[in-house]
Formats: structure tokens, C-alpha cells, sequence
């Protein structure tokens, strides 16, 4: 995704995640949702006057809600906040998609008087999962054509970019691909989160949890989510999702809002 995350994206990624993931650990939702103290995903020392100045514009735009039950606060994604979620971070439908095997490439040529506009380009061919194959030439084996020709009709940039879908790319090599998605440094960020939990089975303290949760998401949010077909092997992202299906000591995070 490659997208600075705000305050409101963390919480937002957050609840998404790892909610998921509690749904696996506490089969009562109500008991699962208690226990999400927003604060633990933001990084730690984060400020905690910046934690609720978030969470009230989300509880006020409607994207979380907040109830009490049982003396605890308990937070949830709305139906408005999913598809905020969906519309800011489209890749995270896609990680468990079978690709389809065709590529979707973008070709541009902007006069370098419009750098501005080459850059809003850039960045939303990083929101949908692009890598740089050469020069103002982007491709994407997910399934985000229509996507992108909708934006670039909107720029009105029809004239100066085209979208091709094709089967074959040439060269398609493993090593052309993790330049480009740099999966290298991302394996390693998730294999952090993995090392860290295994030289911590003891036990973590609140500070290390919160490291733990935003090792995670800084990972999740420079993630692609390619094909498994395009990982290197072995690859730390499913191991890393797997190391909080086995979490614990989440009952134990402080609420702080």
C-alpha cells in the first residue's frame, strides 16, 4: 500500500485486523471487542491527547462506534467505516484472491511542467499495489483496471496515460519482481514481528505489545498482497498473521480511550 498511515487509518486497519483475527480467539463478539483499547494501535509513545482527538472524529463521522457493557468501552467498525476501510486500502480484499494470471499495466507521458500531477499519479498507482516495471511504466497482477482508467478520467489524463491488460510480461523473473515490490525488506519486517514473539514466549509487557501491534501494521501497510505465486519463500506474512492468531496476552492491553 505504501500509504503514510494517519492516526484514524491505524485504528481503522487496526479494528479490521485484528478484529479479525480475535474473532478466531473469542467466539463471543461482545467479550472479543471488549478488550480492544484503541491506543494499542498507535506507536508507542504516541500521545494520548492525539489518540482521542482520532477517535472522535471517527466516533463522529461515523466510522467506529463505542458502547458500554459489562463497565467496558467496546469498539467496532461500522458499516461506514468498512467501506472507508475498502475505498483508502483496496488491497486488503485482494490478499486471499487466486490471481486471475493477467497483468495490468499503466503507461503515462506528463510534461514535466505537471510534476504535480505525475506525482497524485505515482500515488495512486502505490494505493492500488503497483510496482515500477521502468520509467512511467507501472504494473499490477491485481484485478484494478477499471479502477484505474475511472481515475484517470477524473484527472483527465486519458490522453496522456493508458492501461493495457495483458498475459504475458516479459521478463517475469522473480528477481525483476521483488525489486519492484521490494519484498525482500517487507519478509523481513514481518519476520521482526515473528522473531520478537519467539524470543518473548515468557511473556510482554504493555510496552511490547504495543511495539509488537505496530511492527505488524507498518508491515501491513507496505504490503502489496501479490499472488502467493510472486513471494519469496519462505515467506514471513502468513507466519506473522498466524503469530497473533496465538496471542494471549492481548486480553491483557490497557483501554486508554
Amino acid at each position: 500500500m505504501a500509504k503514510l498511515l494517519r492516526s484514524r487509518d491505524r485504528i481503522l486497519i487496526g479494528l479490521a485486523v485484528l478484529g479479525d483475527i480475535l474473532d478466531k480467539l473469542m467466539p463471543d463478539r461482545n467479550a472479543r471487542l471488549q478488550i480492544l483499547g484503541l491506543g494499542c494501535y498507535t506507536p508507542p509513545g504516541y500521545r494520548k491527547r492525539s489518540l482521542h482527538t482520532a477517535v472522535s472524529r471517527l466516533l463522529k463521522t461515523g466510522l467506529i462506534s463505542k458502547a458500554i457493557k459489562n463497565g467496558e468501552a467496546v469498539w467496532e467498525l461500522t458499516g461506514a467505516g468498512k467501506n472507508q476501510l475498502q475505498r483508502s486500502f483496496p488491497l486488503l480484499n485482494w490478499q486471499k484472491k487466486k490471481w486471475d494470471g493477467w497483468w495490468r499495466i499503466v503507461i503515462f507521458d506528463i510534461a514535466v511542467t505537471k510534476n504535480w500531477l505525475r506525482d497524485k499519479l505515482r500515488r495512486k498507482l502505490n494505493e492500488l499495489g503497483f510496482g515500477q516495471w521502468q520509467a512511467s511504466v507501472y504494473v499490477s497482477p491485481h484485478d484494478v483496471a477499471e479502477d484505474m482508467k475511472e481515475f484517470l478520467a477524473s484527472e483527465k489524463l486519458s490522453g496522456q496515460a493508458s492501461v493495457l491488460v495483458t498475459r504475458e510480461l516479459w521478463p517475469e523473473n522473480p528477481e525483476k519482481i521483488e525489486r519492484m515490490w521490494q519484498l525482500d525488506q517487507l519478509n523481513r519486517q514481518y519476520q521482526s514481528v515473528v522473531d520478537f514473539r519467539e524470543k518473548n514466549k515468557s511473556g510482554l509487557d504493555e510496552r511490547k505489545v504495543r511495539w509488537l501491534i505496530s511492527r505488524y501494521l507498518q508491515a501491513v501497510e507496505a504490503d502489496p498482497f501479490l499472488p502467493k505465486e510472486f513471494l519469496p519463500q519462505p515467506w514471513f506474512g502468513e507466519t506473522a498473521r498466524k503469530v497473533f492468531h496465538r496471542l494471549h496476552f492481548i486480553t491483557h492491553v490497557r483501554q486508554e480511550v
